[in-house]
């Protein structure tokens, strides 16, 4: 088996999007699973929305969720230059050697000329495409033009004839070149068209599997005629399925949270999405769900692709995330949660206290579905309630009247001045004797300092919470509850 080289070929016209992310992870984890070579290469044609800011978030978006490469233009290789605007040279020579070989021809037709042509097809219900009005001008003619200065494009000679290709997943795949018209290869610019470019980069970097969305068929009938004019050996090909959106529309890179970089700044965990995006047009054998980058590797295989597309859900996009957050450890949870409270009022003690906030990670980390929460829902470990609301109180502890809170409460207070050992365990014993003495019951008294504690009915288990936040401003808290509640009565 000759040698695996794959390759991911964006281009910098905008931040490294969820699509060539899945694309670049199904090429990394083929070639790493093959002993073969990953090749990033930047497709630049496009001048004019081109952008350095847009390469770096491909770059950064990419190495984020685990993918590295083996040559690129940042790392070098022996078939550089990697990016496309560099590589013009190139390109020319083999425009030219079509030209000279009758493959390729000058079209000096004008704008209007070629819309008055496509108006005059559509009107007559005929295929819409090139007439080839210049496919046989003679050299003379085509010197006289150039002479004189004319504006021209070069295009592709199509031969009538079947384009045939094979895709790995999809079988073989044709196409009637009769109807396709002779496509552009260089622009009047001088620059070459995509198709021609990269036809040429993936024949002379020696690509031995090109692997992209299935938007692309069309382009690659077009990289299969140049490459057989060219006389270079055909690669493997294999169309990924595309991504829609919920209501089945196709995800474009104008739809919200769909960069790399994103997911990032949302908290999401770069094992998660990279978890999430490979099961977003393929499955392994087992089925198994919860894959790190080593198990994607080890069961990766192109035969299980899906030909149907897929749909981006988002809330699948979280349940992974939170199978991943509850995988790291409580050290390494706490160093990824430090980066989303800088930005918090209580951001200096979190930096003091280390201790405490492995202890909040350990009983917070299954709630949290995203890291860009923990801001919110820490605060309560660190900041008292600001206010309590009196309705909702009286509805968590139905027919209790506002006296009797106020009694319960005190009491509490009281109980825990006295205990010694502020530990959780020693804490419930006390507060469930408490219950006990009072004749209440302990879901009511237990709400009761879960508000005042937190100042929400919702919270982690209550004595773990008691233990962290600790003596004195569990007293504190629980002493102006009661006073709100004195002042609400």
């Amino acid at each position: 088996m000759k040698e695996v080289r794959v390759r991911i070929a964006p281009s910098p016209t905008g931040n490294c999007h969820v699509g060539t992310a899945r694309n670049a992870l199904y090429n990394y984890i083929f070639a790493k699973k093959n002993n073969g070579k990953m090749i990033l290469r930047i497709d630049d044609t496009d001048m004019k929305r081109n952008s350095e800011e847009s390469e770096k978030g491909i770059f950064e978006g990419l190495r984020w969720i685990g993918i590295d490469w083996d040559e690129g233009p940042d790392v070098g290789g022996p078939y550089g230059p990697y990016r496309q605007s560099e590589r013009l040279d190139i390109y020319n020579k083999y425009i030219e050697q079509l030209i000279n070989e009758g493959k390729a021809y000058y079209c000096f037709c004008t704008e209007e000329e070629i819309e008055a042509e496509r108006r005059e097809q559509a009107l007559k219900k005929e295929t819409v495409k090139y007439s080839g009005r210049c496919r046989n001008l003679s050299k003379e003619e085509v010197e006289k033009k150039l002479s004189e200065g004319c504006k021209y494009v070069v295009r592709f000679k199509v031969p009538e004839k079947v384009i045939r290709f094979r895709d790995i997943v999809r079988g073989e795949l044709t196409w009637d070149g009769s109807i396709m018209g002779d496509f552009v290869i260089r622009k009047s610019d001088g620059v070459p068209t995509y198709n021609f470019a990269t036809a040429v980069d993936d024949w002379i970097m020696k690509i031995s599997h090109i692997m992209r969305s299935q938007e692309h068929i069309p382009n690659t009938f077009n990289q299969v005629l140049i490459l057989e004019a060219l006389g270079a050996e055909i690669p493997e090909y294999v169309h990924f399925p595309l991504l829609l959106n919920e209501d089945r529309t196709k995800i474009s890179k104008r739809d919200g949270a769909l960069y790399i970089g994103e997911y990032k700044d949302m908290g999401y965990l770069k094992e998660a999405v990279a978890n999430f995006i490979v099961l977003l047009g393929w499955h392994p054998a087992d089925d198994e769900e919860f894959l790190l980058m080593e198990d994607m590797i080890s069961k990766f295989s192109l035969e299980r692709i899906n030909n149907s597309n897929v749909v981006f859900d988002f809330k699948k996009l979280e349940w992974f995330n939170g199978i991943h957050i509850r995988n790291k450890t409580v050290e390494e949870l706490s160093q990824l949660v430090i980066p989303f409270l800088k930005s918090t009022e209580y951001y200096e003690e979190v930096v003091k206290n280390p201790v405490k906030l492995e202890k909040i990670v350990e009983v917070e980390r299954e709630r949290i579905k995203r890291l860009d929460e923990v801001g919110k829902v820490f605060k309560m470990f660190y900041i008292e309630p600001e206010v309590y609301d009196i309705d909702e109180i009286k509805e968590s502890v139905k027919k209790v009247e506002v006296a009797e809170m106020i009694n319960m409460i005190d009491e509490a207070v009281v109980e825990l001045k006295n205990i010694e050992k502020w530990e959780k365990n020693i804490l419930e014993d006390y507060m469930r004797k408490l219950c006990d003495r009072i004749n209440t019951k302990p879901k009511i008294l237990f709400m009761l300092l879960r508000i005042g504690e937190t100042g929400s009915r919702i919270s982690p288990p209550l004595f773990d919470t008691f233990e962290i936040i600790g003596r004195d401003s569990t007293i504190k808290r629980l002493e102006n509850f009661k006073n709100f509640l004195i002042k609400s009565n």
